[in-house]
């Protein structure tokens, strides 16, 4: 069962994270993602959770073996691994900001007094990545029954036709895409300069504050006694 996070502090959570990604070392970065595994568990989204901690776990599995490896080309791995668990806190963050509805995202974001186009930008940006990725599925669904997918073996050795198939339908369908959400928020009054009124209510619960008091402990815990350094 999803647990209902509140928007603001799901995006200040987001914010938080992203400013520690970047001060952060390597033995930090895994933490930082070990505490995004559990932020998924929490919100409810076991089956992502899983994803992410399978990835998590073979890269740093990957990373320590690298760090006692003497062999030469296993050094080429390690930005790969670095860039994964760079970046896999804040995807994390923002894969639960993504399960709240558009009109409550905006309506907690809107009490924040954060400008309207930067409100409208992140709720914009939070649902086209779903989007594209269910077309991007339809469109394979049809390549591979065409045997055109990119996902094919045999179609390795023809990346063009691959691309042609594949790539081409979906940034057609992205443009289309842009369009259809573009009416959307015109049909809803996007543009209406005034103060827009919502069905959702915005407030903070106790649970809500508890994440946040969890988060800065686990922090500060991590940045001072460096538990991972090797």
């Amino acid at each position: 069962m999803k647990k209902s996070i509140d928007p603001r502090i799901q995006f200040l959570l987001l914010i938080a994270q992203s400013i520690l990604v970047l001060c952060a070392q390597m033995d930090q970065l895994i933490l930082l993602n070990v505490f995004g595994i559990f932020y998924l568990i929490y919100a409810g989204l076991f089956q992502t959770a899983f994803k992410f901690g399978a990835v998590i776990a073979a890269t740093t599995a990957l990373y320590f073996y690298i760090l006692s490896s003497d062999q030469q080309w296993v050094k080429y791995v390690g930005f790969l691994i670095f860039l994964v668990l760079r970046f896999g806190p804040v995807l994390i963050m923002a894969r639960v900001l993504q399960e709240v509805p558009t009109g409550r995202l905006m309506a907690a974001m809107q009490s924040l007094k954060l400008p309207k186009n930067f409100i409208l930008t992140l709720a914009v940006t939070l649902r086209f990545f779903p989007i594209i990725k269910l077309e991007n599925d339809t469109i394979q669904m049809s390549a591979r029954l065409r045997g055109l997918s990119y996902s094919q073996p045999r179609n390795w050795l023809r990346p063009l036709q691959a691309f042609e198939y594949t790539f081409v339908p979906l940034m057609m369908r992205t443009m289309k895409i842009t369009d259809e959400l573009t009416a959307s928020a015109m049909t809803k009054g996007i543009d209406h300069p005034g103060q827009r009124t919502s069905i959702y209510q915005t407030r903070l619960a106790s649970k809500d504050l508890l994440l946040v008091v969890l988060f800065i402990g686990y922090a500060v815990s991590i940045f001072t006694f460096r538990f991972l350094e090797v």
